[in-house]
């Protein structure tokens, strides 16, 4: 509905489908990256454990799951 906000899902009906969510699909500078940060092969996890990785708002106890590398 219009005027209503919400929290990203990252397109969980498109995961379900074995799809990468449409942000990263569509993001022209290729800036966007999605996968299982709990497997530590995966891109994803080394990218976050980089040290210029960071969460926005994380002292605030949100446990937020979007990082970004700086």
């Amino acid at each position: 509905p219009e005027g209503n906000a919400r929290k990203c899902t990252f397109c969980l009906h498109r995961l379900e489908q074995g799809l990468l969510p449409a942000c990263v699909t569509t993001c022209i500078g290729a800036a966007n990256y999605f996968g299982d940060i709990n497997d530590p092969n995966s891109l994803v996890a080394k990218m976050v454990a980089q040290p210029n990785a960071i969460r926005l708002k994380e002292e605030m106890g949100t446990e937020p799951s979007v990082y970004y590398l700086v």
